[in-house]
């Protein structure tokens, strides 16, 4: 029977340590972590609630055009279905 022996890697081999972890590398690291979250929180803070101009003409226009798309498409049923004079151009 065959046996399989798993080495540990050896001291100092650049494959599985191609960086030395010191605690000065750690610390670099660890401050900027923290630099980057400090960073975040404070946009995130000074972001605004709303935006600054009025979208309510914006979301008018968009629910005028869906009901106007939407009384299109049921005249146009209408008229696929024989409900409805089809001599409109639009219906066809």
């Amino acid at each position: 029977m065959d046996t399989l022996l798993l080495a540990a890697p050896s001291e100092g081999d650049p494959f599985w340590d191609p960086v030395a972890a010191t605690w000065p590398l750690m610390a670099l690291l660890g401050a900027g972590c923290l630099l980057l979250t400090i960073g975040f929180v404070v946009w995130l803070v000074l972001q605004p609630d709303e935006p600054e101009q009025d979208t309510t003409p914006l979301v008018d226009k968009a629910v005028d055009r869906d009901r106007d798309r939407a009384v299109l498409i049921r005249r146009r049923l209408d008229a696929d279905s024989g409900r409805a004079d089809v001599s409109d151009p639009e219906l066809r």
